[in-house]
């Protein structure tokens, strides 16, 4: 791949990182206001907190990287809306669909996993690593056990 071509494919990257955790953090507030069970708007909520933990820890990398990223226009519009549909949705249903709706985050950051320089490479083994505790959530979730379920998640909001 030549140079301009991978530093294009490189920015869609980094433009779809901060797509996610704008859509994450949204879509995880919007789902805990509206549903009715305090268990799973807790759980709702501590998804939040990671993806706003990301979100801010990749406003950081993108000013000392002296890089930026570009979210789409009606990425928040699109977040409430989801989330107002797995706030509504059976418990199982929306965690079938937060599992198969981190597949195409995870192909993006293990590209730019596997793509980072040095440097880099704790930031996004970290980026990794939060779309992981995710999919991993709701895999236990959906395996009925609730109280590993969030295990990942709070590893990962202790750094």
């Amino acid at each position: 791949m030549d140079a301009n071509r991978q530093a294009k494919s490189y920015q869609k990257d980094l433009n779809q990182l901060l797509n996610s955790e704008i859509l994450g953090e949204q879509l995880f507030a919007t789902a805990a206001r509206l549903s009715r069970n305090l268990q799973q708007r807790e759980k709702w909520q501590t998804l939040a907190a990671l993806e706003a933990q990301t979100k801010r820890y990749f406003t950081d990398y993108l000013r000392q990287s002296q890089q930026h990223a570009k979210a789409r226009q009606l990425i928040k519009l699109q977040a409430s809306i989801s989330g107002a549909a797995l706030a509504f949705l059976p418990w199982k249903i929306s965690m079938q669909l937060l599992d198969q709706g981190t597949a195409p985050f995870l192909q993006c950051f293990e590209r730019l996993n596997q793509g980072s320089s040095p440097q880099d490479l704790a930031f996004f083994n970290y980026v990794l690593a939060h779309e992981q505790a995710i999919k991993k959530f709701a895999q236990l979730e959906q395996q009925n056990k609730p109280d590993q379920s969030l295990e990942p998640v709070l590893k990962l909001l202790a750094l």
